[in-house]
């Protein structure tokens, strides 16, 4: 039982609404550049699993069933949404505080997310590494496009 909490709440870590209260939290403090990495950041990582979902199928460990487009693009295992979202979090927040102490944390955080996705047989192993390794490109391209387009 114990366990399973510990995972949940891991999962949690790359979940929407975290993703809403630091948004939220950026705009009320004058971080608006963080913000629209952020923001810019989520919607790449959504696009992007879409598109390789669209044209790559995999089942998950689970076997979930579907019986429409958007079920089947839920029930697709690669690459791992959760992974890929933890590690732009993680990414953006690691190039934003510029700590030792907070990368180490966040790194922590992002591979238990990915850990945690694997252990409750949701996705591969593989799924969740190429989550995380995209999730890091387009942290980095989020930065660029805020840069580039939105500052």
């Amino acid at each position: 039982m114990i366990r399973e909490e510990l995972l949940q709440d891991l999962k949690a870590l790359a979940g929407v609404p975290l993703f809403c209260v630091v948004i939220a939290l950026a705009f009320v403090l004058g971080k608006v550049s963080l913000a629209s990495q952020v923001i810019v950041g989520l919607a790449l990582a959504y696009a992007l699993t879409f598109f390789i979902r669209t044209f790559y199928f995999r089942l998950r460990p689970d076997r979930e069933k579907y019986h429409n487009y958007f079920e089947k693009i839920n029930a697709s295992s690669f690459p791992s949404m959760h992974a890929m979202r933890a590690s732009v979090f993680a990414t953006l927040l690691i190039l934003y505080f510029n700590s030792t102490l907070l990368t180490a944390l966040f790194i922590v955080c992002a591979l238990g997310v990915a850990v945690s996705r694997v252990m409750t047989r949701r996705h591969y192993t593989t799924d969740v590494i190429v989550g995380l390794i995209l999730g890091v490109l387009l942290a980095f391209l989020s930065v660029w496009l805020v840069a580039r387009f939105i500052s």
